[in-house]
């Protein structure tokens, strides 16, 4: 007996319903297969972009530490408890590689 039923519902009558095998949904990259390596990519490539703005303010002298925890943290983070506990060991290693440079150019990662 299967007890797993799906249903489409579409309410315009002359629309075309599409398969895909990955969406966006609040922020959170869904996979088919439920593997959460789209999101955390997608998720460091954005983390990688801000990272951009955390060197020009260190060129400029400004304060580092309000905008990591402000902007990228926040990133890396947004929605961890629907994701982290599925997430690969190589994902997870990804997240962990993000590492922010202080002033005396040492890393420091970003813990998640």
């Amino acid at each position: 007996m299967d007890k797993t039923k799906e249903m489409v519902l579409d309410m315009k009558r002359d629309s075309e319903v599409k398969c895909v095998s990955s969406f966006k949904f609040l922020g959170v990259h869904i996979c088919d297969d439920l593997t959460w390596t789209l999101n955390i990519t997608q998720l460091v490539r954005k983390a990688h972009q801000r990272l951009y703005f955390l060197r020009r303010l260190r060129k400029f002298g400004m304060s580092q530490r309000t905008f990591c925890t402000a902007v990228i943290e926040s990133i890396l983070t947004s929605c961890i408890t629907v994701w982290y506990g599925n997430s690969t060991a190589a994902d997870r290693k990804c997240l962990q590689r993000v590492s922010l440079w202080d002033g005396k150019k040492n890393p420091r990662a970003v813990h998640i």
